[in-house]
């Protein structure tokens, strides 16, 4: 992901745990690197971490987009897997994501952030699956053009 300098990336595994990330990533989310590793879950941070809802101008859409999306990768009942019962424990605005029982499947889009640094940031959101590793999703943001 190194090789991706300039452009924010993170590998993700099936169950949303950030699993790395490059330079320009902890550039735009830094808590990546300070987090407690249990805790370094996309859905967990979309739905608990203050510095990702100031981020996001459109968080209730995003947030609850993330939840539609990880719904449609899921497989099987994850209502008993830890992050959801965590998260139905301790957010409001999850728990009623969750019942809504949204499913979407992954699009590129483009995404505006609110860096509190580098103030409005817009990106293509875009997704690969590496050949060879299958298991694993690598998330990149492209600026874009007129960014």
């Amino acid at each position: 992901m190194d090789a991706l300098a300039g452009f924010p990336a993170y590998a993700i595994a099936p169950d949303w745990t950030i699993t790395g990330w490059n330079a320009a990533y902890a550039e735009l989310y830094p808590n990546v690197a300070t987090v407690e590793p249990a805790d370094r879950n996309l859905l967990w941070l979309v739905f608990t971490d203050p510095y990702v809802r100031r981020l996001l101008p459109d968080w209730e859409v995003t947030s609850r987009r993330f939840l539609a999306e990880f719904r449609a990768e899921a497989v099987g009942d994850l209502t008993g897997t830890p992050v959801i019962q965590r998260l139905l424990a301790v957010s409001r605005p999850f728990r009623d994501g969750w019942s809504s029982h949204d499913i979407e499947g992954f699009a590129s889009r483009e995404r505006v952030f609110l860096h509190p640094e580098r103030g409005r940031l817009r990106f293509e959101h875009h997704r690969l699956a590496p050949a060879g590793q299958t298991h694993l999703h690598v998330v990149i943001y492209t600026p874009v053009e007129d960014a």
